[in-house]
């Protein structure tokens, strides 16, 4: 097996983590179909509207996510060395963490409604265990927003020119889906201009990791 150095890795998780994610997402959700009416709030018909593939397919945003976190703590490690506001960093990373840990958890939690042939839950028991799934996920998504948005900051003082403008468009973004989950918290009903949103940030977020780990990848 050939050597592969820390900052490549990492370069690789920053590029390669996110847009997975988020292809996979818009695979999943837009592509197969699988919210359901359209109301994320919809717990029934969301949970008839799902697939097989689907199910397999959601499994892997956390693995590619785990794989960004690494990416994170690389580029962590070269802010210390060569930047500035390396404690910001480190404070916002710890944001990204508990934000990923949580959606892993969501995951898994989602995933236990699809297992087929176990006695003793009742039906309603799934829908239960989905709520509570979106319920992690929601409110440590706010807490990753808020911890990606500071590293975004910290990003746009160790950067320059377009870069620069990237790195707080990216915050602006992050400072606006705190915004808005405290929205969602007070009012469920702005939960599917959300679902439609989201992506779009995915996207832009994405795009700019990747030009994080095509630079870092350069070291």
């Amino acid at each position: 097996m050939g050597n592969i150095s820390a900052n490549k890795l990492g370069g690789l998780g920053l590029l390669i983590g996110p847009g997975l994610a988020t292809i996979l997402f818009l695979v999943v959700f837009m592509v197969l179909g699988n919210t359901g009416s359209g109301d994320p709030r919809n717990l029934v018909e969301s949970w008839n509207q799902q697939t097989g593939l689907a199910h397999l397919l959601g499994l892997l945003p956390g693995i590619s996510l785990i794989f960004f976190l690494y990416g994170i703590n690389t580029l962590y490690s070269d802010v210390k060395e060569n930047g500035q506001n390396e404690a910001l960093f480190r404070l916002g990373g710890m944001g990204v963490f508990f934000g990923i840990l949580g959606i892993v958890i969501s995951i898994g939690l989602n995933s236990a409604t699809q297992f087929e042939g176990i006695v003793g839950p009742d039906e309603s028991s799934k829908y239960t265990i989905s709520l509570i799934a979106g319920a992690i996920q929601s409110y440590t998504g706010l807490i990753f927003a808020i911890g990606f948005s500071l590293i975004a900051l910290v990003m746009s003082t160790n950067k320059e020119g377009i870069h620069k403008i990237f790195a707080y468009v990216v915050a602006l973004i992050g400072l606006i889906n705190i915004v808005v989950s405290f929205i969602n918290f007070a009012d469920t009903s702005t939960w599917e201009a959300t679902f439609v949103i989201t992506p779009i940030t995915y996207i832009v977020i994405s795009i700019w990791t990747a030009t994080l780990g095509l630079d870092l990848m350069k070291k």
